[in-house]
């Protein structure tokens, strides 16, 4: 299952592009030719990640767990509960991080360790995690530690890796001070003394790699792939994609990545706060917005409209018939329209681009400060603008404030720049 790939033109991460005989995933800021492992089969959930012990390759597809030859043959194939993260394989034994809970929720996760034997994949422990609140989502071997990585709630700009004994005796809760990274750290991999970290991205916050030394005191964010799989096979490192599979469902594969990570480009924030954020308080009944038809996904990251994928939390095309995207942007802390992540995000897009950014909210400031969610909601937006030097303008409600019904009128859509 070896293939030589023509430069591939990459785009970004979770994008499909053809070439050749495949349809290809990835989510490299690079171009060049290089070799490419395509996983046989077909499985229902995306590629989580990859691992290696010389022999095999173990992947993750979030419900499968698949074992192939290094050519992607396949050997062994196993259903598993969702959601099975990023891997590691250590002394015979598959490691896999597990979250039965929400992610990137305040202590929603149910984070725990499955372990399985690499010769038949058959299960052969299991370790909760309370400590990993936030979703266990990916994991890493050192000599006879373990270190644990996973989600990130919207308003958070530090992840956390758990370091752990190789019986899961808790260590210590490692902070990098990254900023926000869109659901935290995806994949874990230690290699040439240092660990590298995938991670997803989005509009503003591309995707790419942490790299961090040793002792974890620091890292360089690179732009480029990882956010499915980081690995080395053969002197050589690969990361990891998902691809069009067999019958109609998700397929893997590796590449080969010459000079990885350090080949990949520092990524470097520029932010020239002359951005501007409108607040209209709208004097309506909350309830009445109740029929927009807008609900948030249980991971609390993107509305309910099924427009690309979950990765695609930020202003999706098309959406409503219009250019830009459109979105109701009232009861911010419930279930409906925005979450916090969508507004922490449309202020930095709005640091970044100089556009302006109007957020319409139900109710007087009195009522809404009865609201504890949406107060916190508007407190977080409102930190995030003064943060990055955006202007915050409040407006009081209008005069003849009627309750919203049915469809949201056009004066209360709000118009996020592209």
């Amino acid at each position: 299952m070896m293939k030589d790939f023509a430069c591939l033109a990459i785009v970004s991460c979770l994008t499909v592009v053809l070439k050749g005989e495949q349809e290809v995933c990835s989510c490299s800021a690079t171009s060049f030719p290089r070799r490419a492992i395509l996983c046989d089969g077909g499985y229902k959930g995306h590629l989580q990640g990859v691992a290696t012990d010389g022999t095999c390759l173990y992947w993750s597809f979030t419900v499968d767990l698949v074992k192939t030859d290094l050519e992607g043959r396949l050997l062994t194939a196993i259903e598993v509960p969702n959601h099975h993260g990023d891997l590691c394989v250590k002394d015979g034994v598959v490691y896999v991080a597990v979250n039965l809970g929400k992610f990137n929720f305040e202590n929603e996760g149910i984070s725990e360790v499955r372990a399985y034997s690499a010769s038949d994949m058959k299960p052969v422990g299991r370790w909760p995690l309370p400590m990993c609140g936030h979703g266990a989502g990916g994991m890493t071997c050192v000599g006879d530690r373990f270190f644990v990585v996973g989600g990130l709630p919207a308003t958070h700009e530090c992840n956390h890796i758990y370091e752990f004994m190789s019986d899961f005796t808790f260590v210590k809760r490692h902070e990098l001070q990254t900023g926000f990274t869109l659901m935290g750290i995806q994949t874990a991999a230690f290699e040439d003394g240092r660990f590298i970290f995938g991670i997803y991205g989005c509009v503003g916050d591309p995707c790419g790699s942490l790299e961090c030394p040793r002792d974890l005191t620091g890292f360089v964010r690179r732009l480029g792939p990882g956010c499915a799989g980081i690995l080395k096979l053969n002197g050589e490192y690969w990361t990891g994609g998902t691809c069009r599979g067999e019958n109609g469902l998700l397929g893997g594969f590796i590449e080969q990545m010459p000079g990885y990570p350090t080949s990949q480009s520092v990524f470097e924030p520029h932010w020239t706060g002359k951005g501007g954020l409108r607040i209209f308080f709208e004097d309506m009944d909350v309830s009445g917005w109740k029929d927009s038809g807008y609900c948030l996904e249980a991971n609390g990251y993107r509305p309910l409209c099924n427009l690309g994928s979950e990765l695609d939390v930020y202003f999706p095309k098309g959406l409503l018939g219009c250019s830009k995207a459109v979105l109701p942007a009232v009861g911010v802390g419930g279930n409906h329209a925005y979450s916090v992540l969508d507004l922490v995000r449309a202020v930095r897009r709005v640091a970044e681009t100089d556009e302006a950014f109007a957020l319409h909210v139900p109710g007087t400031p009195d009522k809404v400060k009865c609201d504890q969610e949406l107060m916190y909601a508007l407190n977080v937006v409102k930190a995030e603008a003064n943060r990055l030097g955006v202007e915050v303008v409040d407006t009081l409600p209008r005069a003849g404030g009627k309750k919203a019904t049915g469809a949201i009128p056009e004066r209360n859509r709000v118009g996020l720049p592209r």
